[in-house]
């Protein structure tokens, strides 16, 4: 670095032949092992582990490749320059040096071992990196430098990565730097000091956020003793809001907060809740576990009656569907351009486009206030609710959209969520109609004794939007066309209504929720 000289370069060049048989040998050899395994399993999950620490590594090599690379290093280290530039320069590079020495005896810490010595060594190495950042000199405006700097940051960061693919060959990828250490507290509030836990990811978000299980190493048939989740801070924050807005209103629905970690000014933030017995209403519907779905929608009519009632407000409520359709619309006709129609002239007679419905409806939103306001969701899809046989309880998760608002709302959201499901079996898809059906009366005679007179034409509207934006998350043209269609016509439908007898309208269930 401080004397660079071209044999040393062309020796690292010369064996870049070798990283590259090495990497190719851990991939068959995973290839090889995966294939075997059960994709949850835990060796599954370490063998996919090895594969991430040879990338890593491989991506290090290649790193230290393009430090050679960089030609004018001879020309920063000429001896010909002079002042406090030539000072500058070679404390920079004294500097990254250092640095790049600290890198390779971190990387003599790594043994690969499918035991806790990954841990210790993820950890060792882990520590290290804060010191690493703090020795780099700040950033030249010389290009030379500043291409250098970015090399050398970026092998800090690629250390950084391998420190956590050291904890994941043990834990699973739910598991990092940032997270290990409230994850051991929160096992270790649970369980004896010494021992160990496990920790399996539960889901993949379309997110991004993290959503595993923490279970004690030793623990009989798989107890879950917690759930940890992470995510974007404003989630989090948004989250132990809602849960607190819950349990003032109706504590028996939200999960206890066992813990949580917000730091002013951090991306990620994350907390871990209890673990609730019980199954979602989508594994219920997926598994055709029919007469468990049943006892959670009888349940489940109860509970949002008990809710809506001691939740109820005076306070008017205006969602604004088309203003949330209007945001996500750019979404769904990105995954499917052209799936809304442009308008249409058919026999001299006009069709107003997709974007011209959302604009009139829009306007006469302002016109169908819900006449009182409740405590709703706000994301109250089948994988939100889970119901528990034994005590024939219900519960909600991810509440970081709960809000005062229109019943209806939530109602709109589960019941296109039911039927967005990937069920096309006659019989099965029969029953899930049946249990929109049954939402749609009970949501009906609840408000028919609230003197809630626009119901349907808010839930047409409401219906309408969660269509729409339900299209990005479909991937089959034809189904998505499907939902598109519905949107289209429950919005054109109550285009069609006179503006003052919107009350009298009545939703055409069947022709909606219909195969």
């Amino acid at each position: 670095m401080t004397q660079p000289k071209g044999a040393v370069a062309q020796r690292l060049i010369d064996r870049k032949g070798y990283r590259s048989t090495l990497l190719e040998k851990v991939e068959l050899a995973v290839a090889m092992d995966v294939h075997r395994r059960k994709v949850a399993g835990t060796g599954f999950q370490q063998s996919k582990s090895l594969e991430r620490l040879a990338s890593l590594l491989d991506q290090l090599g290649h790193a230290c490749l393009e430090v050679t690379d960089i030609r004018s290093l001879e020309k920063l280290s000429n001896k010909d320059l002079k002042g406090d530039l030539k000072d500058d320069l070679k404390g920079n590079l004294k500097a990254y040096a250092k640095v790049i020495r600290s890198i390779g005896k971190s990387l003599k810490l790594v043994t690969i071992k499918l035991d806790n010595a990954n841990t210790r060594q993820g950890l060792k190495i882990g520590r290290r990196i804060p010191k690493l950042l703090a020795r780099l000199p700040e950033t030249s405006s010389t290009g030379a430098c500043a291409v250098l700097d970015f090399q050398i940051r970026r092998m800090v960061y690629l250390l950084s990565a391998l420190a956590d693919a050291l904890l994941a060959a043990n834990f699973g990828p739910a598991v990092r730097l940032q997270n290990y250490k409230q994850l051991r507290q929160a096992a270790h509030a649970m369980a004896d000091q010494d021992a160990g836990f496990s920790v399996e990811r539960l889901a993949l978000t379309r997110s991004g956020s993290t959503i595993a299980t923490l279970k004690a190493e030793h623990a009989d048939s798989g107890e879950v003793m917690a759930v940890y989740k992470e995510g974007q801070s404003k989630k989090v924050i948004e989250e132990l809001s809602g849960v607190d807005q819950w349990n003032e209103v109706y504590p028996k629905v939200a999960p206890t907060v066992l813990s949580h970690h917000v730091e002013k000014g951090d991306k990620l933030s994350s907390m871990v809740i209890e673990h609730l017995p019980g199954h979602t209403l989508e594994s219920l519907l997926l598994n055709h576990q029919w007469d468990a779905a049943r006892q959670l929608t009888d349940k489940l009519q109860k509970t949002l009656r008990k809710i809506w009632k001691s939740s109820r407000t005076a306070e008017t409520a205006q969602p604004g569907y088309m203003q949330q359709l209007r945001k996500r619309l750019p979404e769904s006709q990105h995954t499917h351009p052209g799936l809304f129609n442009e308008g249409q002239r058919i026999c001299g007679l006009s069709r107003p486009s997709f974007d011209q419905l959302i604009d009139h409806v829009g306007s006469l939103e302002k016109q169908l206030k819900a006449p009182f306001s409740v405590l709703i969701h706000g994301d109250f899809n089948v994988d939100n609710i889970i119901y528990d046989d034994i005590k024939d309880r219900i519960y909600f998760i991810d509440l970081h959209r709960a809000s005062y608002s229109d019943y209806v709302q939530d109602l709109s959201v589960l019941m296109v969520s039911i039927y967005r499901l990937p069920i096309l079996d006659a019989a099965p898809r029969a029953e899930l109609m049946g249990l929109i059906h049954q939402l749609y009366q009970f949501a009906r005679r609840f408000a028919k004794s609230n003197k809630d007179t626009g119901f349907d034409a808010r839930l047409a509207i409401a219906l309408g939007r969660s269509f729409a934006t339900s299209t990005r998350f479909i991937y089959d043209r034809q189904f998505a066309s499907a939902l598109a269609l519905r949107a289209s016509y429950l919005l054109e439908a109550i285009t069609l209504v006179n503006p003052h007898a919107l009350d009298t309208y009545q939703l055409p269930l069947e022709d909606i929720f219909h195969d």
